[in-house]
């Protein structure tokens, strides 16, 4: 029997697996501050290598979990497209974090459920309303002010992570579908591995001989990512992603203040309200999936 199969879930399968998301996101911006860290002695992009080259091995006694139907062509072709997804959002993300702010960072982070939207419509079928796509717009104008174009210069990290999100969002749905059909064990292995073997081909051409620090920080970064992973995968498996997705939002504050005690980073006024009209957007978004879920 596939592990973590769930038809409806429950209320209390919907709550538990927001505290998942909750988690996962305090692992992943933490995360930030070890790039950061380590990004005058390696490049961004080798510090994404070596998260996941690190976090495979870490994961290597998973591939004994495995379930026979996590070893079946289809599903992996599924993992690998997914590795692939996710590993080019991943690069662009982890070259945004050494690019921009951590609050400026974490609001735009939040249109990946704009993005999750848009997929479930274009690509599974979900039905669209005149109701959904305003507030898509809105969370676009969120954007916008956050960036400001034309008054402000729109920095290479924010275009990154911008360009990320679409390839974030993709990831998110490959893996909801993939969850019912596969295993715990074999959704996080299996994402490690190919965003390793993603990752690596870009990280030949910047490769520098890490320092024993830059080891170590990586190291723990793989640890902190792996637990994240674990808790989004089991919540994909026992909650509604709709119900889930706002409670990336929480993500902001930790961002926030991990950027103004660690770095002295100063939010301005319009990161705060874009990032208010974003958070505001996707929650309207995620409560109208809901709701129509509901009937």
């Amino acid at each position: 029997m596939v592990e973590g199969t769930v038809a409806a879930p429950t209320w209390r399968a919907n709550f538990i697996g927001l505290l998942l998301v909750l988690l996962g996101g305090m692992f992943i911006t933490s995360l930030t501050w070890i790039v950061r860290s380590v990004t005058d002695d390696i490049h961004p992009m080798q510090a994404a290598f070596m998260r996941y080259a690190f976090g495979t091995l870490l994961l290597l006694p998973l591939v004994f979990k495995f379930a026979p139907a996590d070893l079946e062509p289809k599903l992996v072709g599924g993992h690998i497209l997914r590795g692939i997804a996710h590993g080019i959002g991943l690069l662009l993300w982890f070259y945004a974090v050494t690019k921009m702010t951590l609050a400026d960072l974490t609001a735009l982070s939040f249109l990946g459920p704009v993005f999750i939207t848009l997929g479930a419509f274009a690509f599974l079928g979900e039905t669209f309303s005149y109701r959904r796509l305003g507030g898509i717009i809105a969370a676009f104008v969120g954007a916008i002010v956050i960036l400001r174009p034309g008054v402000e210069v729109i920095s290479a990290g924010a275009i990154a992570i911008l360009i990320s999100s679409p390839f974030q969002a993709a990831s998110t749905l490959i893996g909801k579908h993939l969850a019912p059909r596969t295993s715990t064990f074999a959704m996080v292995f299996y994402l490690s591995f190919f965003v390793g073997m993603v990752t690596l081909v870009p990280t030949l051409f910047v490769w520098n001989w890490p320092s024993l620090h830059s080891c170590i920080f990586m190291f723990g970064a793989a640890v902190m990512a792996t637990c994240a992973h674990f808790c989004w995968t089991k919540s994909f498996q026992m909650a509604d992603l709709s119900f889930t997705q706002p409670g990336v939002y929480f993500t902001l504050i930790w961002a926030g203040a991990i950027g103004y005690f660690l770095y002295d980073e100063q939010p301005s006024i319009w990161s705060g309200a874009g990032a208010a009209i974003i958070i505001a957007s996707t929650a309207y978004i995620a409560a109208r999936e809901r709701k129509a879920a509901m009937g």
